[in-house]
């Protein structure tokens, strides 16, 4: 029995060894959980700089392929999106959010992803730019603001408010300007949504 636990522990870590594909190490059971808890962001940066362009890691025992190489990226997200990248992860979702095209796979989500595909026409696209152009506008005041004031800037925080405002605006027609109010409800409540902490009770129990 202690062997057969042995063997479920370390059964999917030899999957990018076997491939040739370079990623830190895994632990038994928790992959290469342990890593994350210098924040995603850092996590990614590490493994660039210390294994290029392709890496792999284990999300538990989930093995993931991280690409940063554009040519493959668009090898996947456009030529061969339809016919070898149709299927998505597993999350165990429950309810609607089960109906998400970025959880469905196969037919179910190709067929969702013709229905809204008519929304990022050129025609569509170009509707959206003077939204797009408003936006990076109040980032360059922004930006210029700071620099008049010799403070220092941290650029993620600064593009990821920008691409909050862009997407709530052309998506929902919400005009939230996190670029001048940082402390906005829904602002807050995003990061606290996107944001990683190793330690989160949610997390421990997922």
């Amino acid at each position: 029995m202690r062997s057969l636990k042995g063997w479920y522990s370390v059964l999917p870590f030899g999957l990018f060894k076997r491939l040739g594909v370079p990623g830190p190490r895994p632990l038994p059971f928790i992959g290469t959980f342990l890593h994350y808890r210098k924040g995603m962001f850092g996590f990614d940066m590490e493994c660039y700089k210390k294994y290029g362009k392709i890496w792999g890691f284990y999300d538990g025992r989930q093995p993931i392929l991280a690409i940063l190489d554009p040519d493959l990226i668009k090898t996947i997200l456009i030529k061969e999106f339809y016919t070898l990248f149709t299927n998505r992860r597993n999350f165990g979702l429950n309810g609607p959010l089960t109906e998400s095209i970025l959880i469905v796979d196969g037919d179910h989500w190709k067929r969702i992803r013709s229905v809204l595909s008519p929304i990022f026409t050129s025609g569509k696209l170009k509707e959206m730019c003077p939204i797009i152009k408003h936006y990076a506008e109040n980032l360059v005041k922004n930006a210029e603001k700071k620099a008049k004031l010799n403070e220092s800037a941290d650029m993620k925080d600064i593009f990821g408010t920008y691409s909050m405002d862009v997407v709530t605006s052309t998506a929902f027609s919400v005009d939230v300007d996190s670029i001048n109010n940082p402390n906005d409800p829904f602002i807050s409540n995003i990061k606290k949504l996107v944001s990683f902490s190793f330690f989160n009770p949610i997390l421990l129990l997922a």
